[in-house]
């Protein structure tokens, strides 16, 4: 008899979609093995089967959830990849603009969130966090590499170093949570965006500024 991949198997990746998808609906704290077993219609044994805990799977699920918000970021940054390749400047800051707009904004902020939900429930699965560096790391690089090329066009300015660039535009968009509801420092994300612009435009756009 042919020995069955748990790792690879149909019916865990179901079970890991289908606690995703509880994920969206309620905090996980509320989540409890027998809602993950109904909504995937299988039984709590065969949970226990393909993950060894509640939280192994919950964290399991978190690093998917990761997975599929980096991939709705993606849309601007194809778009600014293509400019390059095609030699089209213009196309390359409408994207730009477009994605650090989108990412400053106000609906935004809930997807931040879902960002702090993931962080909480992986804290302590070192397999989880090391997968999730791996996500982020790569949508990271991603980012420094279509900035790093730009720069090489003369579309963006060559004095500031795009990996720097990469790492505080991140954490400051993330950090935005922090503010969420502040009287003194809501800030406009047009501003903020400008903000950033003012540092990694190209010069001219500076000085004009």
């Amino acid at each position: 008899m042919a020995r069955v991949d748990r790792k690879n198997s149909t019916t865990r990746k179901h079970i890991l979609e289908s606690t995703v998808d509880l994920l969206a609906l309620q905090p996980s704290a509320e989540i409890r093995v027998t809602d993950i077993a109904k909504r995937a219609n299988v039984g709590i044994p065969t949970i226990y089967y393909h993950f060894s805990s509640r939280e192994v799977l919950i964290s399991e699920a978190q690093v998917e959830n990761f997975r599929q918000l980096m991939a709705s970021r993606h849309e601007h940054m194809g778009e600014m990849r293509d400019a390059i390749d095609g030699g089209d400047q213009e196309q390359f800051t409408d994207a730009f603009h477009r994605y650090h707009l989108n990412n400053a904004s106000a609906a935004s902020i809930e997807s931040m969130w879902d960002f702090v939900r993931v962080l909480a429930d992986i804290r302590t699965d070192h397999v989880a966090r090391r997968r999730f560096v791996e996500i982020h790391d790569a949508e990271l690089e991603e980012r420094v590499a279509i900035y790093a090329d730009a720069q090489r066009l003369g579309w963006l300015n060559t004095d500031i170093d795009a990996r720097a660039y990469v790492a505080h535009s991140g954490t400051a968009v993330l950090g935005r949570i922090l503010l969420e509801g502040s009287e003194h420092f809501s800030i406009d994300p047009e501003a903020m965006h400008q903000m950033m612009w003012g540092w990694i435009g190209p010069r001219a756009a500076t000085a004009e500024g």
